[in-house]
């Protein structure tokens, strides 16, 4: 795996300065999160909330670019005990196609994928004797997206499957899932 992201690193790094021109492309929208653990015993939980989705690509052509995205959200989280905040980011080197693949593209469907490292964050509140603290359980690993694009009554949307593959053993290497719905800033 870190081969692999070393090759598409240098690819991009390559064809980035080759090209010597960027856009700058960005998002907002909803998104839904459940996140299953490992470990027997693991609490499952589902999250609610926010992101946003920046991403700096290269065009090849009018319909084609690399890029690196950096989605960062955040969610009001429900499990059985408690209800922590959910706070997700990553990095990821992405390939573009189609529509929003570049400002110049005049197709009206595209599609991208991405590979990276992120982490969703749970942070919980707890009062004890000590007074209030805050605990950090982190789902972090490896990161891959995937997802469309297209226009929709006149909206630039983006349909979006994210997976954060948690290496974390503290919490028994949850995994986390997201379904997103961004509403795309670029025309």
């Amino acid at each position: 795996m870190k081969n692999f992201l070393l090759l598409i690193s240098i690819f991009m790094s390559l064809s980035i300065s080759a090209q010597d021109k960027y856009e700058f492309l960005h998002g907002l929208g909803y998104d839904f999160s459940i996140g299953f653990p490992q470990a027997v015993g693991g609490i499952v939980f589902q999250g609610n909330g926010l992101n946003y989705v920046p991403r700096i690509v290269s065009p090849i052509n009018s319909d084609f670019s690399l890029g690196i995205s950096l989605p960062i959200g955040a969610s009001l989280v429900n499990s059985n005990f408690a209800s922590p905040l959910g706070i997700n980011y990553a990095a990821a080197i992405d390939i573009h196609s189609g529509f929003l693949g570049t400002r110049d593209s005049r197709n009206r469907f595209g599609a991208f994928f991405g590979l990276g490292f992120g982490s969703y964050d749970l942070y919980y509140l707890t009062d004890d004797i000590a007074g209030i603290r805050i605990d950090r359980e982190a789902s972090y690993g490896p990161y891959a997206h995937f997802g469309f694009r297209t226009r929709y009554y006149g909206q630039n949307v983006s349909i979006v499957l994210s997976n954060w593959r948690g290496v974390n053993m503290s919490n028994g290497k949850t995994q986390v899932f997201s379904l997103k719905l961004i509403y795309e800033f670029n025309d």
